[in-house]
């Protein structure tokens, strides 16, 4: 048996957080968890990761910068990262993907279409990326 795949959730939402990595939890997934943008690339430093799914509105550093970062890292450019936002706007999405998303969750979610959305990016991925 393979290990899980490893899911970081970043959301400043305790609720939101918790209750997307237990539905992780449950589907298989090994979440993980964080508050915001800096915690996120200090554990995306620290060990490896299959995908991020990032909220867009956090204080301090809001999913938009975090992305940027993430994309400017070269050892995380390839990492998949899903924003995972309220703002349902088409032009959200537009612009997630255009700052190098992989792809866009509208909350609050279904939790089937999540998992679905969550393995066809992974399997498009084919190999884990992140650090080690």
């Amino acid at each position: 048996m393979s290990e899980p795949r490893t899911i970081l959730v970043v959301d400043d939402d305790p609720e939101i957080r918790d209750l997307t990595a237990a539905v992780l939890n449950g589907a298989g997934y090994a979440a993980l968890t964080c508050s915001g943008g800096r915690d996120a690339l200090r554990r995306l430093d620290a060990g490896r990761v299959d995908l991020v799914l990032l909220d867009i509105n956090m204080p301090e550093m809001d999913g938009w910068e975090t992305l940027r970062l993430l994309r400017a890292d070269e050892a995380l450019a390839g990492l998949p990262v899903v924003m995972f936002s309220v703002k349902g706007e088409i032009s959200d999405k537009v612009h997630s993907l255009q700052e190098g998303a992989t792809a866009y969750i509208t909350k609050p979610f279904v939790v089937d279409e999540l998992i679905a959305r969550i393995e066809r990016v992974l399997a498009a991925a084919q190999a884990p990326m992140g650090r080690r």
